[in-house]
């Protein structure tokens, strides 16, 4: 029993894939690796969280998630049944573009021989977004490229790009050479950092091996499969300047971290107000969720989720308590 509710364990659902799964609600609501539906490589995505979300919020007929990132929850809403039109709405407009290439085919990202970026194409891309003179496979390497998907700053240093380079080309190279090349210069440093000695290079040829990137890019070849969805729509506003009138449900997944110069780049160059957006969600006639680790007290609090932090540098296994608050106080979770 969950928020004082008995769920049903196992019922039959079509995803957006229009598969036919059976789904258990009591591992789904809990489980921190449930992955519900693809989505795009974000940070603060909450592909980790998303189920204990997607059955807090009540079946709607229009879903708005209106600071969409990566899409996890939009796109989870209609894979589990949830909605029956989801719109993603996002600021960021190259986000929003890449989003909507996806689903409509439109994309020049190759995902047969995925290109491998290095440091200096990687800025080169983030240059070219910045100067709107951008593409979709751009806008995927700000995000797959990057550490922590945090689009910013490049994911490995200088000593790893190379091996890590090696190791992509070697499952990805287009030629039966270039991947050949790859794997005889990667035995190289095998035998010069010493295969006698390999358990002491274990982490190190694991964290080489372990090409996320790539399953990152695997997750960005799933949207294709939502092609021409008619249930999905896209647009990038500002969340003042949306006309919230055709959404019965709006979820907020608004920026955590506060105050910094680090902060406002991140957001976009936009500072942004929590004071006016507290008073803005409690004032939406729409029933509204929003995400957060910390609300004003008179924001009723409806879900507490335990979730592990990545990004810390500090401790690897810090938990952090997420919560969800909803801007209607008699509003009751039902399943």
């Amino acid at each position: 029993m969950l928020f004082g509710i008995t769920y049903k364990l196992k019922i039959m659902q079509v995803d957006i894939f229009g598969n036919i799964k059976q789904t258990n609600l009591l591992k789904l609501a809990n489980h921190s690796k449930q992955q519900t539906a693809p989505s795009i490589p974000y940070q603060g995505n909450k592909q980790a969280i998303v189920g204990r979300l997607v059955y807090s919020f009540p079946k709607c007929k229009h879903f708005l998630d209106a600071c969409c990132g990566g899409g996890s929850v939009g796109y989870s809403m209609l894979a589990y049944g949830r909605a029956e039109k989801v719109t993603l709405n996002d600021i960021n407009k190259p986000l929003i573009e890449l989003h909507k290439s996806l689903n409509d085919g439109t994309h020049d990202i190759n995902f047969e021989f995925p290109k491998w970026y290095s440091r200096e194409e990687f800025f080169m891309a983030l240059e070219r977004i910045k100067n709107g003179n951008y593409t979709p496979a751009d806008v995927a390497a700000k995000y797959c490229f990057s550490f922590s998907n945090g689009g910013s700053c490049y994911a490995f240093n200088a000593e790893l790009e190379k091996y890590k380079g090696l190791m992509h080309k070697v499952i990805c190279g287009e030629t039966w050479n270039e991947r050949r090349f790859a794997m005889r210069t990667f035995i190289q440093y095998l035998a010069k950092n010493g295969l006698k000695g390999a358990d002491k290079h274990e982490g190190e040829l694991q964290q080489l091996q372990k090409l996320q990137q790539l399953q990152q890019l695997q997750r960005l070849q799933q949207l294709q499969q939502l092609q021409q969805l008619q249930q999905l729509e896209f647009m990038s506003k500002d969340i003042y300047e949306i006309d919230y009138t055709p959404y019965d449900v709006v979820y907020f997944d608004i920026p955590y971290n506060r105050g910094t110069e680090r902060d406002k780049k991140r957001n976009y160059g936009v500072t942004f107000d929590w004071v006016k957006f507290w008073d803005f969600f409690m004032s939406l006639p729409n029933l509204a969720f929003a995400s957060e680790y910390n609300a004003p007290d008179f924001v009723p609090q409806i879900v507490e989720v335990k979730k592990r932090v990545n990004m810390s540098s500090t401790n690897k296994s810090l938990v952090a308590k997420e919560k969800l608050f909803c801007n209607k106080k008699d509003y009751e979770i039902t399943y």
